[in-house]
């Protein structure tokens, strides 16, 4: 006959593993959603930044999210521009791939809901690009921004790409953390 103690003590533990799991797993599903360029700013000022931009976080299984970037340069609206990266809910927080990631940071601000992306460049001035982007519930109507989204989550699903660098579930995701800006230090 087991004691009673020894069933308690494997309950508690029980709910404090179960907790310690959906603790771990709860930013991962809050950065889920749609985000508009706020602001795109550089530090010294130049035409280095986005005149508009989306975000789309879509969340791929139960470690895993793909964060597609829709974008048009200020200095060149018709150039290239997007991105797609995925991210990698692990013990410790959620991070970006290895790859192509070092020069960037990402924020996220859970009771703003806005992501912040801080981004270093390669020039002679070493500028730094600060961009904002708050959530959005409107659907993605700009025709510019939707053709270069499509073509992100096409980039992103390319049969060649997972051929070339394998499958994101075999990547690496320990050197760029994304910041979840916490709540309770500014709780009295």
């Amino acid at each position: 006959m087991t004691p009673f103690s020894k069933i308690q003590g494997a309950l508690a533990a029980a709910a404090l593993t179960l907790c310690a799991c959906a603790s771990a797993q709860a930013p991962l599903t809050k950065l889920v959603g749609e985000y508009n360029l706020a602001s795109s700013a550089t530090v010294p000022a130049s035409t280095w930044g986005y005149s508009k931009g989306r975000i789309s976080v879509k969340q791929l299984d139960e470690r895993h999210l793909l964060i597609a970037l829709s974008c048009e340069w200020k200095r060149e609206p018709k150039a290239v521009c997007g991105d797609y990266f995925y991210a990698q809910q692990r013990d410790d927080g959620l991070y970006l791939q290895d790859m192509n990631t070092f020069a960037m940071r990402v924020y996220f601000d859970p009771a703003s809901r806005k992501l912040t992306i801080i981004s270093r460049g390669a020039d002679a001035k070493q500028s730094v690009r600060h961009d904002v982007f708050a959530a959005t519930t409107a659907p993605l109507t700009d025709p510019a921004l939707v053709r270069r989204m499509k073509r992100e989550l096409s980039n992103a699903d390319s049969k060649e790409n997972r051929r070339v660098f394998g499958p994101y579930t075999k990547w690496d995701y320990q050197e760029n953390r994304i910041e979840f800006q916490r709540q309770d230090l500014t709780a009295p």
